[in-house]
């Protein structure tokens, strides 16, 4: 009862963190911040890989590292956001980090789906898909780092 119940929080959360990430991230290249779906995606990205990490297992998964990645570079976006206010090169950080965390929400799922849900497919798939992913959100975050320009930080934290 209380694994389907933590099942239930893990994926809910995982895709309402990956909805929100991406409306979030969206309005990042805009320059702005749009502060209720930035609180909404951390909040369920936390939430998602702390569930992540709860699932019983004999062995450290791959999974595990990169639940555990995404919490610490959430808290690199907290404090960027919460503490530094998006000053300078802070902002940066705020963006390029949100966007990692989407990336490791993106791959967690897409390890559940090969994984889980189609056990008959080869490994290799699974990897070529998730290469695929990693090159997409690297081009997305060289992105993010073209874009940049300290006359952007200033809509955001006027935003906060």
């Amino acid at each position: 009862m209380i694994s389907e119940i933590l099942k239930f929080v893990h994926v809910v959360s995982g895709a309402i963190a990956i909805g929100a990430g991406a409306w979030m991230l969206f309005g990042a290249l805009e320059g702005k911040l749009f502060k209720k779906w930035a609180v909404i995606f951390l909040k369920c990205a936390v939430v998602a890989s702390a569930t992540g990490l709860l699932f019983p297992s004999h062995y450290f998964l791959p999974t595990h590292w990169v639940a555990m990645s995404a919490v610490y570079v959430s808290v690199v976006a907290v404090l960027a956001w919460r503490i530094y206010g998006l000053a300078g090169i802070w902002a940066l950080l705020f963006a390029l980090s949100t966007m990692l965390v989407w990336c490791l929400d993106v791959l967690v799922v897409i390890a559940h789906v090969f994984v889980m849900l189609i056990p008959t497919q080869p490994k290799l798939f699974l990897i070529i898909m998730e290469s695929v992913v990693i090159l997409l959100f690297a081009g997305f975050g060289l992105f993010i780092v073209k874009r940049y320009r300290y006359s952007q930080v200033e809509p955001m934290v006027r935003n906060r």
